[in-house]
């Protein structure tokens, strides 16, 4: 309710103001005219006077437009901490509200996404921050679960090494150091009040930072980084899904690489995570050219993707990890009368804090409700995302994540470009290339890094979890 108050009262504040400076501009334009035949005015002061009124119009559009920054830094100034909403209205969600609720025409859904995105641009850059050798995988994930989780987290933080695709967000008693020369990738989402904005970067630990890392791992972070940008580059209204994922392949080919399979860029809407479309990152091989068509879609204006480009120095092959799941997603097709109270505790719990949202069992926040996690996988309730890996520890995966909206007024990408590794490989771009054309064409309107409060105190990085978690076989 505040916003929809507060931005038609801007809307009408200074569209009054803006008409009133116009009209004076065009009254002394006219006065102009006429007084240079009566002699009455001077031709310098009428200009003079023109001149003030045109620099008091450009101080009412650049008052408008810090209107609506400061709209958007007082709503995270005033929403970061504690966070209101009902998860569980995702699971009791009117279909006539559904299309009108995603609708990027109206405003006021634009400034969610954007607010959910800043929070995930500035979690992101804190657990960024943290990476360094000897540091956990654990207390990253821990952390950057922490600082967005009083915001409603819409995909858990998950940090996967080297070859390690995606999904891993291990549990304290799985003590996994980085060390010099990790490849490290992370990812993590926000929610605010179901509008989405995810988001995912990769770095390396250079033992001598005055140094280019080169070798596989440069090839695959060169690979993903400018097929993540081709892809960006190519999302507009009217363009073919098939147009993107054959962009994507022919760069990530020019650095030897090769998108993951299965990997490819979701549709987001209101408390959907990954709506029916997908932009794949590879072409599926068990699918006639009939079939392919038929799968292709036009993107549309209005619409939000998650653009998400994982490339492994290899085949693109994946196979299980030795990593156990720890990150579930609620199935509301499936209904089951459970019989453990642990399972019950776990499966209210889940439902009031997660809804249709990824969690991760670490910010489960008691043991029963951890115990439960095993009967809720084994009846349906829950859906384990698993944890891949390349089949060899030679073959790096590198992976780069934003959100993009294609709003009236063009694409707007709401999470941000972050600064690379140093990184040189051995393979270019050749001018003349369609990569080259496409990569050539103007970067993609990016919202500005806003200034976000302080995290709360007792947000401490490598804080030990209350507690004693509970190891699980979910096999």
């Amino acid at each position: 309710m505040y916003m929809a108050i507060d931005q038609t009262c801007c809307k009408d504040v200074f569209g009054r103001m803006k008409s009133c400076a116009c009209s004076g501009s065009a009254m002394v334009e006219g006065r102009l005219m006429l007084d240079k035949n009566e002699g009455v005015w001077s031709k310098e002061k009428a200009v003079r006077n023109i001149n003030i009124l045109r620099t008091l119009i450009g101080c009412f559009f650049f008052l408008e437009e810090f209107a609506k920054s400061h709209q958007r830094g007082y709503l995270l100034a005033h929403t970061l901490f504690p966070n209101t909403m009902d998860n569980s209205m995702a699971l009791d969600y009117p279909i006539s509200k559904f299309e009108a609720d995603n609708n990027l025409d109206n405003q006021n859904v634009v400034l969610k996404y954007r607010i959910a995105a800043d929070i995930a641009n500035d979690a992101l850059i804190r657990v960024l921050s943290k990476v360094a050798a000897g540091v956990s995988v654990h207390d990253l994930c821990q952390y950057g679960d922490d600082i967005i989780q009083a915001r409603g987290i819409a995909f858990p933080t998950s940090v996967c090494l080297n070859n390690t695709v995606q999904y891993h967000s291990p549990l304290a008693d799985e003590p996994e150091i980085l060390m010099p020369g990790d490849l490290v990738k992370i990812e993590l989402g926000v929610h605010l009040d179901g509008y989405i904005a995810t988001a995912a970067h990769t770095t390396v630990l250079n033992p001598d930072p005055q140094k280019p890392i080169m070798g596989p791992q440069a090839d695959a972070i060169c690979a993903a980084h400018y097929a993540a940008e081709t892809a960006l580059r190519l999302a507009k209204p009217g363009v073919k899904a098939s147009t993107i994922t054959r962009a994507i392949i022919e760069t990530c080919a020019i650095f030897r690489c090769v998108p993951i399979e299965g990997t490819g860029s979701h549709r987001l809407k209101r408390f959907v995570l990954r709506a029916t479309r997908m932009i794949p990152s590879t072409f599926d091989d068990g699918l006639t050219p009939q079939q392919r068509d038929e799968a292709d879609f036009t993107l549309e204006q209005g619409e939000a993707y998650a653009i998400d480009v994982v490339v492994a120095a290899g085949d693109g092959k994946t196979k299980e990890s030795l990593y156990k799941s720890t990150i579930f997603q609620r199935d509301v097709n499936q209904s089951y009368q459970l019989k453990m109270k642990s399972s019950r505790i776990a499966f209210n719990e889940i439902s009031e804090r997660f809804g249709v949202f990824p969690f991760s069992i670490r910010s489960l926040r008691s043991a029963p409700s951890r115990l439960g996690v095993s009967e809720l996988v084994s009846r349906g309730l829950l859906t384990p995302y698993a944890t891949l890996r390349t089949p060899r520890t030679s073959e790096p995966v590198a992976q780069f994540k934003c959100t993009l909206l294609l709003t009236p007024a063009g694409a707007l990408r709401t999470t941000l470009a972050l600064p690379l590794p140093y990184v040189r490989s051995t393979y270019r771009i050749v001018e003349g290339t369609e990569a080259a054309k496409v990569l050539g064409q103007p970067e993609i309107k990016m919202i500005k890094e806003p200034k976000l409060p302080d995290v709360p105190r007792d947000i401490v990085f490598g804080r030990k979890p209350v507690g004693v978690e509970v190891s699980m076989d979910l096999s």
